[in-house]
């Protein structure tokens, strides 16, 4: 019998999760034309990636700059909305696909 993990894969395939049913056992990847990464069996979308931004900055306001453990914390959140923001960054987002038709050419 399939363990819970196959039997969800095999479900999100059946229901048109396609060929990232099995998101989990493949390399951590970012599709640059869809804005979607997938790492650790998750799918993590454009808006969900809004999301994470809301939330950093949310604690970022949080952070009492002038206390040196609170600074480090805001520079670590300052640190992940700013990775997204890239990741979502149009210009990046086309700069991947070439790279990608590239090494794809290179094979």
């Amino acid at each position: 019998m399939a363990d819970r993990s196959d039997l969800i894969n095999q479900l999100a395939a059946s229901m048109g999760a396609g060929q990232f049913a099995q998101t989990k056992y493949e390399e951590s990847r970012f599709d640059s034309e869809t804005g979607t990464l997938y790492c650790n069996g998750m799918t993590i979308t454009s808006s969900v990636a809004d999301q994470a931004i809301k939330h950093f900055e949310m604690v970022y306001r949080k952070c009492d700059l002038n206390e040196p453990a609170s600074r480090q914390m805001a520079m670590i959140y300052q640190c992940a909305i700013e990775a997204i923001k890239v990741m979502k960054n149009p210009k990046v987002k086309a700069f991947l696909q070439e790279e990608i038709k590239k090494e794809e050419a290179q094979q």
